[in-house]
């Protein structure tokens, strides 16, 4: 074969007998074609390392929504506590028991458990959660001052998983009217909000049928508010502890 005068045996034309000058070096096809094979196969690595990055960076705050369940563990008991006709005292778990799992008080029942989203702000990327029954029982004392810091006290100290949660608190009054646009309201069962009625001596309660009082001492349930850190990621929906459809959680790195 003659190709612009210079003569080619057969044998001669293959990947490794032809070549070409590049910036002074002689580079053969062969070569040429195995570089652009190593470089493909690295381009095809880069971009499945991008696919699998982005199936992890997908935001919590713009994926769930208000009642949706998420798979958070608030941790186990370390001890036991009955439940308790003591005032300003909570009880009504045993040592082991998840904080997930709700408990029976004195009024009513629930058969909720686990953890729902209450509120999504999609700008900071946060979701805020709360007890989707009631993980124990509180019995007001004659200080509604004294029980609301109870009750807050014990969200903070109880209820915050630190790889994901930054801060807890109890429900309030001022959260009822959300309670209700979201379905969140009612469990089943009596329980607290950190209010004080119109004496000191009362605390403002949720009853099984939604509505809103102010009660003395008696031995309700209560709910724990937990807001989430920021940029928290999740990779979909999982069955939580307790067979709901939760969105799983994933620590932004």
């Amino acid at each position: 074969m003659v190709t612009n005068g210079i003569t080619y045996g057969a044998s001669q034309l293959t990947s490794d007998g032809v070549s070409y000058t590049k910036d002074g070096k002689v580079i053969t096809v062969k070569s040429a074609l195995d570089d652009l094979i190593t470089k493909s196969s690295k381009v095809d690595e880069l971009k499945k390392q991008v696919s699998d990055y982005k199936k992890l960076t997908i935001y919590l705050a713009d994926n769930v929504q208000v009642g949706d369940y998420v798979e958070y563990d608030a941790g186990e008991w370390s001890n036991s506590a009955d439940k308790t006709v003591n005032e300003e005292q909570f009880g009504g778990y045993t040592q082991g028991q998840s904080k997930n799992k709700s408990v029976k008080c004195d009024s009513g029942s629930t058969s909720l458990q686990g953890w729902r989203v209450f509120k999504i702000d999609t700008s900071s990327k946060t979701v805020t959660i709360v007890h989707a029954g009631q993980p124990e029982c509180y019995h007001n004392g004659n200080s509604a001052t004294t029980s609301i810091t109870k009750l807050n006290d014990r969200a903070s100290s109880q209820y915050i998983n630190g790889k994901y949660a930054t801060s807890a608190r109890s429900l309030k009054l001022e959260d009822v009217e959300d309670l209700k646009k979201s379905n969140l309201l009612l469990t089943g069962a009596y329980y607290w909000l950190a209010t004080s009625g119109s004496q000191d001596l009362y605390l403002a309660s949720v009853y099984a049928d939604g509505e809103t009082h102010t009660n003395g001492t008696a031995t309700f349930g209560f709910r724990p508010v937990v807001v989430l850190k920021p940029n928290i990621l999740t990779t979909g929906k999982v069955k939580d502890m307790f067979g709901n459809d939760a969105w799983q959680l994933v620590e932004m790195k």
